[in-house]
């Protein structure tokens, strides 16, 4: 029985400290020969979600596009925004880079 309770709260320890990972990219219709250029980034793939589609206190957020957030355990941690040339600076490497300083 110890051996039970003992596995068992080790699988919860593990469980309680693991973190979620979400990356999502948002962008409008008429911006979408600028997507971001990567599907995932290790391990953890890139949704999609249209500027069109969002709420309007979501979207009025949304300084430019396309815009790529990264949230850690449902909170907004990092974000990269397109410039003026309405392209969006990260890369798979500096994203990977950002994720990294992130997991524990």
């Amino acid at each position: 029985m110890k051996k039970l309770i003992l596995i068992a709260g080790l699988l919860f320890g593990l469980n309680a400290t693991a973190q979620q990972f979400d990356l999502v990219q948002i962008n409008a219709d008429w911006n979408a020969k600028n997507d971001i250029n990567f599907t995932e980034v290790d391990g953890i793939p890139v949704k999609y979600a249209r500027l069109e589609d969002q709420p309007p206190h979501f979207a009025a957020t949304i300084k430019s596009v396309p815009t790529l957030i990264l949230y850690v355990d449902g909170r907004l941690t990092y974000s990269w925004q397109a410039g003026i040339d309405l392209k969006c600076p990260a890369t798979r490497e500096n994203v990977a880079a950002i994720i990294k300083k992130f997991k524990k």
